[in-house]
């Protein structure tokens, strides 16, 4: 899990803005998709309450033509004379969704009806006769004139009579769906159709497949198709998300806002986002040996020109970045790792010099180690230390370490005396820039004054820092400690420290920042 959450910060440190804009798109498209979503279901529920009108209504047209040819059937007495036309005006007065009712002979020829009356010549229509699945004989898309109007009509049968349903009724069926099928004994039969023909094939086999009322997705588009038991319609409209979007502003209103949110969303994102990219939320995955890089600097004595030991810088590595003190400390202190950063270059450096650097026959190497002010802590660095030497097996070693002036405080005095007690060397690093006193440096007991580089660079010219350098030599006399020159970028500068009394110095002139192999190569050359 570990790895994973390293990983994925760092992925968002190297594209804040894919994450950034990324997050935003799929804010967006999550929107986007509920949006479409909503707008679906919005309009899939009014079709369906439509199909559902329209199954309710045919229902009721059909039980009502069934009803009535039923009574009809029973009745000996039909005839075409005017008294049993009458009659049956009379029956269809009393119905609701029918408009005629017709007599037939034995051939199943018209012979009278409620609006013509009784023909001199029988008529028999040439159309199919539709049987349904509950045995309903029905005619469909007849031509007849009612009103005075040429009209396509549905009618029901059975021997000696039939009815013919209201226009009106069939065209609130028919405007209800793309496709209205009757279902018959031969399978589904288009009633009416609103879609291009070549389209009806496909739609006939996939409503043919079902057994009840079903919503499907279909790319870019969804399917309804709505049946009853018992009931020989089936309904079936296809909606598309543009048609959609024409006719319901609903959907474009749900787009505009996903964009608005989607782009108040990358503002709101942005600043957590930039946060997580920065090094502070990683630098708990690199304070280890692997992204561990260790420099080491040689420090000189400037009385023979040899050296004498080494400071150990470091760098944290990830991946082909190299990340310096200037950007790797603030994210230390501000994620208040510097313990565990220090342990874990102290480990390393003694580890690493132990196994590359020769063993010293006469003398001791001074190994210099900086360290955080909440890193001096004597009973956490004393057994840490001596645990890390007793590893090495090396007994030619001897640990200095460094402490910044700024950090000199009273709290730190009993565990640097106690370090020093446990045969620990103190540094006091960048003397002459902070703001002790010689009370708090005589406290401290130090073992080396480290002067700063801005002191050495000034050497050259007579400027009132150069001519500090001469008091900081005193003050070190005055606790019994030696004087550490940084920064020593010429050779010239050495001459010039060693008349003021200064013992050690490093720098670029004397030798830069190497890795454990060039720094062994560069050791081995003063032998």
């Amino acid at each position: 899990m570990n790895k994973v959450h390293y990983w994925l910060l760092l992925k968002i440190a190297e594209m804040p803005k894919v994450f950034i804009y990324g997050i935003g798109l799929v804010i967006a498209l999550a929107l986007m998709l509920g949006a479409i979503v909503t707008a679906v279901w919005l309009d899939q529920s009014r079709i369906a309450q439509r199909h559902d009108t329209a199954l309710r209504i045919f229902q009721s047209v059909t039980a009502e033509g069934v009803d009535l040819l039923n009574q009809l059937a029973g009745q000996d007495d039909l005839n075409c004379s005017d008294r049993g036309l009458v009659s049956l005006n009379a029956h269809l007065l009393g119905t609701r969704y029918l408009r005629e009712i017709g007599l037939l002979d034995h051939e199943r020829r018209l012979i009278c009806s409620t609006s013509l009356g009784p023909l001199s010549v029988p008529i028999k229509g040439n159309y199919p006769v539709q049987i349904t699945r509950s045995g309903v004989e029905m005619l469909v898309n007849v031509p007849l004139t009612m009103a005075g109007k040429k009209q396509a009509a549905t009618i029901i049968q059975r021997p000696r009579v039939n009815v013919v349903i209201s226009p009106f009724a069939t065209d609130d069926l028919y405007t209800s769906s793309d496709v209205v099928w009757l279902s018959t004994t031969d399978g589904l039969f288009v009633l009416h159709t609103r879609v291009d023909s070549k389209k009806i094939p496909r739609m006939k086999a996939r409503a043919e497949r079902l057994t009840s009322s079903r919503f499907l997705w279909r790319g870019l588009s969804y399917e309804l198709v709505s049946m009853t038991p018992g009931l020989d319609v089936v309904l079936q409209t296809q909606r598309s998300l543009l048609n959609i979007a024409r006719q319901d502003l609903l959907l474009l209103a749900l787009f505009a806002g996903t964009l608005l949110i989607a782009v108040l969303t990358v503002g709101t994102i942005t600043p957590y986002v930039l946060r997580l990219s920065g090094l502070v939320k990683r630098i708990g995955f690199l304070c280890d040996d692997a992204h561990l890089m260790l420099l080491y600097q040689p420090v000189f004595d400037l009385q023979t020109m040899r050296p004498m030991g080494c400071e150990v810088l470091a760098r944290l590595k990830e991946k082909d970045k190299i990340w310096s003190p200037d950007q790797m400390i603030p994210a230390i202190v501000d994620a208040e790792l510097e313990r565990r950063f220090d342990h874990a270059v102290m480990r390393k450096a003694i580890r690493e010099l132990a196994v590359h650097f020769p063993r010293r026959e006469e003398g001791k190497f001074s190994i210099a180690l900086n360290c955080f002010p909440k890193s001096i802590d004597a009973n956490r660095l004393v057994p840490l230390l001596k645990n890390a030497l007793q590893a090495s097996e090396r007994d030619d070693f001897e640990i200095c370490i460094e402490v910044t002036e700024h950090s000199l405080s009273s709290e730190l005095i009993g565990d640097v005396q106690q370090l020093k007690s446990q045969g620990f060397l103190i540094a006091v690093d960048d003397f002459g820039t902070g703001y002790s006193n010689l009370k708090s440096v005589t406290q401290l007991s130090p073992d080396l004054l480290k002067i700063d580089g801005s002191f050495v660079y000034e050497l050259e010219g007579d400027t009132v820092r150069s001519n500090l350098i001469p008091e900081i030599v005193r003050i070190a006399i005055a606790v019994n400690a030696q004087t550490v020159a940084e920064g020593i970028e010429k050779m010239e500068q050495v001459e010039l420290l060693r008349a003021e009394g200064v013992r050690y110095g490093q720098g670029y002139a004397l030798g830069r920042p190497m890795d454990v192999a060039a720094f062994v190569v560069f050791m081995t050359s003063f032998q």
